[in-house]
């Protein structure tokens, strides 16, 4: 509060100091003229220029302030609003947060928050005025009941129709975010002109729920600019009467006519500002309503290192499409011994990214328990949890930066001898020995992109580096070629031959080979989940995307010797017989 403390003491010098150009014009009515002394006038002149400069001194140290406040704010929830962020479900719930604070910061730092502290000072204006006539102050009295009038009006027919706007604008940019992020895929899949078109609908859209909204806004500012200025006309007008009839000096005009202006300037201001400020108060609840339910939130404690037990029961994730909740994993329940490795199986849609990402923590099941050692997984802290559970996404996301330090998690302090050791076993640490830079290339936009292969190795070497007791693979070898998909098999054989735990998603029958449990998932239920009896023991055939079954349920590409048409798909079967088995 002692940044607005000192704002609020400039803020009284500023207008203080405003009043020096009214009482100069008043003097040199009242003693210069009558006098005929240049001396007066010359030292009168010499103290208003003084004075005058002091105010700018004082509006300076006053914007300095308000951008010290927006900058103390900053720092003040930057970690906080982080760490909400970070727990937020949706992209657009992030979105739409970081726009709240975007929007509370600029306003701190601006003009119109500075108006705010002038705001107190409308009475003494107004008592001045008082002073120099009781009728003078009368009309300016008038004159700021109109003006607060129109701002009231203003708030009552425009509120609604700006949210409207906002919540379409919001809607527009959260496409227009999606698109640009798939920019490259866009322009090979030759669909840029549609994209353009439908982005273009969208702003349309948000640009005509603004307009009429605006334009209300402007409508009222306008009012109240035109008020403001008939009223200096006005009281100029009835104090040049008043002087013609000799109540009061014709310096008194002038002053009453600047008084007035700065007395209602800062209502003026606030009008023109309202949509601004309303929407400022919406995202300053927001943000408090965030920050207080994340202030709720306690860090668990460290748990004991782990065996890799994993228990699940009744999970269920639904979501909600605009009509009614679509389930999309339906009470699954299943228990993974330690040191043992699950492969899950099933058609496209059936809920395996889904599961595996509740279990790992990347999004909040609507019902349900999952548990790592008999312990609730709310009960293990989000940092050691990232640490015994490494994780391996469907879509591989690398962040810009060197790959040292995408594979050391962004740590500020890599373990090379670890990143070392972790790309090894993913197989790509002789590719990226033999870059001009090593470890140390920096990938990202504009700099060195990576094929699907690599990135799906560097995201293993990444979950690799801190030697998880769980290991969590979506899909791992979508990208890799034969001689890396082994590679990929031996890694998990050597995990489980130091007794850590595995859980793969996939869609190619060659991880079957590994597998000590296979599930079998269809339309977010659990079908079976058996022991692997009997591993393969030979390489899968070659590919044949013709022969995948006809039902399309599943992108898995067999021979045709062990495809059937009216059957599910082939690792669906070979999990159902090991069950039967």
């Amino acid at each position: 509060m002692g940044i607005f403390k000192w704002l609020a003491i400039f803020s009284i010098a500023t207008n203080i100091l405003v009043v020096v150009p009214p009482l100069f014009m008043l003097q040199v009515y009242s003693r210069v003229l009558s006098s005929g002394s240049l001396e007066t006038l010359i030292y009168m002149s010499l103290i208003a220029i003084i004075a005058m400069w002091l105010f700018g001194v004082a509006e300076t140290v006053r914007m300095n302030l308000a951008q010290k406040a927006s900058a103390k704010y900053t720092v003040q929830i930057a970690d906080k609003l982080f760490d909400a962020l970070s727990r937020q479900a949706t992209v657009e719930k992030s979105t739409q947060t970081l726009r709240d604070f975007s929007a509370v910061k600029n306003y701190l730092a601006s003009r119109s928050f500075i108006g705010l502290f002038d705001l107190p000072f409308v009475p003494l204006f107004i008592l001045l005025l008082f002073i120099l006539h009781p009728t003078i102050g009368l009309i300016t009295v008038l004159g700021t009941v109109g003006l607060v009038t129109i701002a009231w009006y203003n708030r009552a027919t425009t509120d609604d129709k700006s949210r409207q706007s906002k919540k379409i604008d919001s809607q527009a940019f959260s496409f227009a975010q999606a698109v640009f992020s798939r920019s490259e895929d866009i322009r090979a899949m030759g669909i840029l002109t549609s994209i353009k078109q439908r982005w273009g609908e969208k702003m349309a859209d948000a640009i005509n729920s603004g307009d009429d909204a605006n334009t209300r806004s402007a409508m009222f500012y306008g009012l109240s600019r035109a008020l403001r200025k008939s009223l200096q006309i006005t009281i100029m007008a009835w104090g040049a009467y008043l002087a013609l009839n000799g109540d009061i000096s014709g310096g008194a005009i002038f002053a009453g006519s600047m008084i007035s202006g700065r007395a209602l300037q800062p209502i003026e201001q606030l009008i023109g500002g309202w949509s601004q400020l309303s929407q400022v108060q919406k995202s300053h609840a927001r943000l408090g309503q965030l920050l207080d339910d994340a202030a709720d939130y306690t860090e668990p404690v460290t748990m004991p290192q782990p065996n890799g037990e994993i228990h699940v029961e009744n999970l269920t994730y639904t979501v909600n499409n605009g009509e009614k909740p679509v389930a999309i994993l339906n009470n699954v329940s299943f228990d993974l011994p330690s040191g043992k490795i699950l492969v899950i199986v099933g058609p496209s849609g059936a809920g395996k990214s889904t599961l595996v990402r509740a279990l790992v923590g990347a999004l909040t099941p609507t019902a349900g328990q999952i548990m790592l050692d008999g312990i609730e997984r709310s009960s293990w802290s989000d940092e050691q949890w990232g640490e015994i559970v490494g994780y391996v996404p469907q879509e591989n996301t690398l962040f810009p930066g060197t790959l040292i330090e995408n594979i050391a998690r962004l740590n500020p302090s890599p373990d090379e001898a670890r990143v070392i050791e972790a790309a090894q076993t993913a197989g790509i640490h002789k590719m990226i020995a033999n870059l001009p830079r090593g470890y140390h290339t920096v990938i990202g936009p504009g700099r060195m992109n990576l094929s699907g292969g690599q990135k799906q190795r560097v995201a293993f070497a990444r979950a690799l580096y801190s030697n998880p007791q769980v290991l969590v693979l979506d899909e791992p070898n979508s990208h890799l070629d034969r001689d890396a998909e082994k590679m990929l098999v031996k890694s998990l054989e050597n995990a489980r031959d130091e007794h850590k735990t595995v859980i793969v998603v996939t869609q190619r029958r060659s991880i079957l080979r590994c597998a000590d449990f296979i599930m079998t998932m269809n339309d977010g239920n659990l079908e079976s989940f058996a022991e692997n009896k009997k591993r393969l023991k030979v390489d899968p055939p070659a590919l044949n995307p013709e022969t995948v079954s006809k039902n399309n349920k599943s992108s898995l590409a067999v021979d045709e010797s062990e495809s059937d048409p009216n059957s599910a798909i082939p690792v669906v079967q070979y999990a159902t017989r090991q069950r039967a088995s």
